[in-house]
């Protein structure tokens, strides 16, 4: 404390006219020609600007011995001469005053201190003792200062912009009207410039030691000291701190004293908070150093401490190590569980006397270690060490240690064991794997996820090494809906050496895929019904498990939008798709039929005399929808006469004798039978090919050439006539 206010009083002590002091006195910057030519002792803070002048009283009452009884305090804009009043340094006039500018609890603070019986008392006290030197810590407070009367506080500064600049000039008041004589009167003042709303430039803090206690912590900071032809010291600190389960530092000490070393060993200065906390819980420090009128300056590190005293702390002990065939391998009773463990970190030598390395960090529940990376006939020696959130390692008396000796030949050990219990099921928009370790194995490394398309498919890594615990992986890359992946989990020891696989595991990913929408949609109404028949997707997708026929009177007809998938949900199924219908592509449609199964559908739901359009969808195994087919519109037969109409699909493909034509029964088999018809492209009338039986839907051209176009078309025949034959179909050998 002393060496604080010393220090401060050294930097602020400046009187307006203090007759020239003797060299061996200049602790206080005080002679009048340096307050004349030097800069006018103000200082901007958060509060305001303060005008410091004085480490003693100035009072109309009780005038000083060069006769000054104030100080008014004039500001201007920087850079103008207007200079206007804003206040006078002078001690509060009456006890209602000082209370009040002093602010709550100060006269109480001076009773206490001088055991004064009254507040009354302790206003005479401050009458009759001018000297900052008389009020010990008090001396610090700025507010203090101003009811005093060796400082002012201009608060108007502080509601300017940030950055706003000010000229500040300081004359003194004496009871006589003017400078008593000797004291050399002057026509010129001190002025100084300064700006408000900025921050501090003192040196930043760093944390220099942080301890804790089973309740209680210690931190300590050090920062270097400020210039020293500069008031700006670091004179206070502001600590800050974030605890357990808090989300924000908050603010626990306003302001702690800084000390400087007393012996003069350097020249820091230093912070020292301590405070009772939660027993064992981590905690987060840094202070913000403050200059003597308030303002803040560059925050310190951040400084970790938990509140468990070394004695306490759960430390790695009776660490067993035993050759074996495989390795060394260490055991030791398992840590408590305490949520400020972090790990185990391994350390080995072959050293007696130190020289340890960092081996490996393992998981703060293990209980045991294998180490495989071994020589042969070489002692070993382990120091376990508990790692701490933070950063904080535990302290080094708390560190286990063991030995061994490995005899094992190259230190190899046998392949792990298969994982085991693994299974796959969709999850989002991937497959999430889970499995079990076949057993308890100290040289596990890693696992791998592996997979194929079926079990006879060569498998190949999906996943990155799964270290440590790991037991389950989501594999994202699965991105064919339709297609069943299968898996496999393989484990990996230390020494590299890799398990079989496990057992496979199958799924499918929920990830809607398009559907190809059907094509040759035909038909024909007879007055009483429209039968309607397209191709079966199913042979071009074999996803394909159903179809939905759309129906709109012809009135309502649009032109048909182009095809383009529409993936929507089917009902029941479990696809989360949100895609809107398949019908919303065309205007008018509604919902004739659901769930169909084969590529065809009888309309008997049609009103007499209205004519419809109809389109169809695809429907697959997961609920996807198609887009529509090309709008078909049937054309209208008289009853007499669908015994003639041709059949609705007429295919035909290359095989490898020949090429294969194939149709859909009518609505109405022929009495007859059909009649094919082929012709090729220079050929501009059809020839019949051949007669077929009713029952027929399939014909073999073994008389097709290779490399030629052939058109082909079919007719029905009927006892009385030969109907109007199909649309022609191309195809090449």
């Amino acid at each position: 404390m002393k060496n604080a206010l010393l220090l401060l009083s050294a930097c602020l002590g400046l009187t307006v006219t203090t007759p020239p002091a003797p060299a061996r006195a200049q602790s206080r910057p005080a002679a009048p020609e340096a307050a004349e030519t030097g800069e006018a002792p103000v200082f901007p803070s958060p509060a305001g600007v303060y005008a410091v002048v004085s480490n003693t009283a100035l009072s109309a009452a009780k005038p000083s011995p060069e006769g000054l009884v104030a100080v008014r305090v004039l500001r201007a804009p920087a850079g103008s001469n207007d200079f206007k009043e804003v206040g006078q340094v002078r001690q509060a006039g009456s006890l209602a005053e000082f209370r009040q500018q002093a602010g709550p609890g100060v006269l109480e603070q001076i009773r206490q201190t001088h055991q004064l019986a009254s507040d009354d008392a302790a206003w005479a006290y401050l009458q009759a003792h001018p000297s900052l030197d008389d009020y010990g810590f008090l001396g610090l407070s700025l507010s203090f200062r101003v009811a005093l009367g060796t400082a002012f506080l201009d608060a108007d500064a502080v509601k300017a912009k940030p950055g706003t600049r000010f000229a500040y000039r300081l004359v003194p008041e004496y009871a006589t009207g003017r400078a008593p004589s000797g004291a050399g009167a002057t026509t010129r003042f001190p002025e100084a410039t300064v700006a408000v709303g900025q921050r501090s430039a003192l040196p930043r803090p760093r944390a220099r030691r942080a301890t804790g206690r089973d309740s209680a912590v210690v931190v300590r900071w050090v920062a270097p000291a400020a210039r020293a032809n500069t008031p700006l010291i670091t004179l206070f600190g502001r600590v800050w701190r974030q605890g357990p389960g808090e989300k924000t530092f908050s603010v626990v000490a306003d302001q702690i004293l800084a000390t400087r070393d007393e012996r003069g060993r350097d020249d820091s200065v230093r912070f020292t908070f301590q405070q009772r906390v939660e027993p064992e819980a981590l905690y987060r420090y840094y202070i913000e150093p403050l200059d003597f009128v308030g303002n803040p300056g560059p925050v310190s590190d951040t400084a970790y401490v938990l509140s468990v005293s070394p004695s306490r702390m759960p430390a790695v002990s009776r660490v067993n190590a035993r050759d074996t065939t495989d390795g060394i391998a260490l055991s030791w009773p398992a840590l408590p569980a305490k949520p400020y463990l972090l790990g185990i970190e391994v350390q080995r030598s072959r050293d007696t006397r130190g020289n340890y390395v960092r081996l490996d960090t393992i998981p703060a529940s293990a209980a045991g270690y294998l180490d495989t990376r071994l020589l042969p006939n070489v002692t070993y020696h382990y120091r376990l060490r508990t790692l701490l959130r933070g950063g904080l390692r535990a302290p080094e008396a708390a560190t286990g240690a063991a030995f061994a000796s490995h005899q094992g030949g190259e230190g190899r050990s046998s392949a792990p064991l298969a994982p085991v219990q693994l299974t796959a099921e969709p999850e989002g928009r991937g497959v999430r794997l889970r499995w079990q370790p076949a057993g308890p194995d100290l040289n596990h490394e890693a696992y791998f996820v592996y997979r194929g398309t079926s079990d006879q498919d060569s498998m190949v890594v999906v996943s990155p090494a799964l270290r440590g615990g790991t037991l389950t992986f989501l594999d994202t890359t699965a991105r064919n809906g339709r297609r069943q992946y299968v898996y496999a989990v393989q484990d990996v020891n230390k020494n590299l050496q890799a398990s079989p696989f496990s057992d496979h595991a199958a799924a499918q990913p929920n990830i809607p895929m398009a559907v190809a929408a059907p094509l040759g949609l035909s038909g024909y109404s007879d007055g009483a019904a429209t039968r309607l028949s397209w191709d079966d997707v199913q042979r071009r997708d074999p996803a394909v498990v159903g179809y939905r026929v759309y129906r709109r009177p012809a009135a309502a007809a649009t032109p048909a939008p182009k095809p383009a998938p529409a993936p929507i949900p089917r009902k029941g199924a479990p696809s989360k798709s949100t895609a809107a219908p398949a019908v919303a592509a065309a205007p008018g449609f509604v919902l004739l039929a659901d769930d169909l199964r084969a590529p065809a559908y009888e309309d008997a739901t049609m009103r007499p005399g209205q004519a419809y359009q109809y389109a169809v969808s695809a429907l697959d195994a997961q609920g996807t929808e198609s887009a529509l087919s090309p709008v078909a519109t049937p054309t209208v037969f008289a009853s007499t006469s669908t015994a003639a109409v041709p059949p609705s699909q007429l295919n035909a493909r290359a095989v490898p004798k020949g090429l294969e034509v194939s149709w859909s029964h009518p609505a109405v088999l022929p009495g007859r039978g059909y009649a094919l018809y082929r012709r090729t492209r220079e050929q501009p009338e059809p020839q019949r090919l051949a007669t077929l039986p009713a029952t027929a839907t399939r014909y073999l051209d073994a008389t097709a050439r290779p490399q030629v176009l052939y058109i082909y078309s079919v007719a029905v025949l009927t006892p009385a006539q030969e109907g109007p034959r199909t649309s022609e179909i191309s195809a090449r050998r």
